[in-house]
């Protein structure tokens, strides 16, 4: 059983072990819209770390924070920060993904997961999630992009908290990144894992 397996079982000694092990190792389920394999976690020259944004095309949730992952990834690029938008479920066919990622203006690169390789091996549970991968191929954060949403149905005007940016921040500045998990809400992936 994988370490992200175990980390849904509630296992604190899971979470660590899922937080240190390095996740990047290459992949051939992880595809483009082209149907190319692509690995996400390798990290050319000049990137320093990469976000991994699952989303689904038809989580209410993971649309609303279209924006906002946007926006966060044109102000992290310059930090050397490269965003990754996976799609882990098998019905968001190609096609339906890029009508997805032109109807929400999405202009970010853009993988397909469908055997839930990624899923498994960063630990993620819902989408919008995001997991953080630094340059050494170890997941330095996973959870939420920010507090936004409370719970489902229950959402701030805007967030309080900013937990991918802070992430991003302490990591590229050297800093311990607490917390290093945050629960996302959203949409549940653990069912499509079965």
């Amino acid at each position: 059983m994988s370490a992200a397996l175990f980390l849904r079982a509630g296992s604190g000694f899971a979470l660590a072990l899922a937080l240190s092990a390095s996740v990047a190792a290459a992949s051939q389920a992880v595809v483009g819209l082209d149907g190319r394999s692509m690995d996400p976690l390798t990290l050319p020259a000049g990137v320093r770390a990469h976000v991994l944004v699952f989303t689904t095309t038809d989580c209410p949730i993971s649309n609303r924070y279209a924006p906002e992952i946007t926006r966060l990834a044109a102000a992290w690029a310059a930090r050397g920060v490269r965003f990754w938008v996976v799609y882990p479920v098998p019905g968001d066919t190609p096609e339906k993904v890029r009508a997805h990622v032109a109807q929400f203006g999405v202009n970010l690169p853009v993988v397909r997961d469908t055997r839930f390789e990624l899923v498994r091996r960063t630990g993620v549970t819902v989408t919008p999630e995001v997991a953080v991968i630094d340059a050494t191929g170890t997941m330095a954060y996973r959870g939420r992009v920010d507090d936004r949403y409370v719970d489902f149905g229950v959402d701030r005007p805007a967030p309080t908290t900013r937990d991918l940016d802070a992430a991003l921040e302490n990591l590229l500045a050297g800093r311990p990144i607490e917390p290093k998990t945050t629960r996302a809400v959203g949409c549940f992936l653990t069912d499509l894992l079965k």
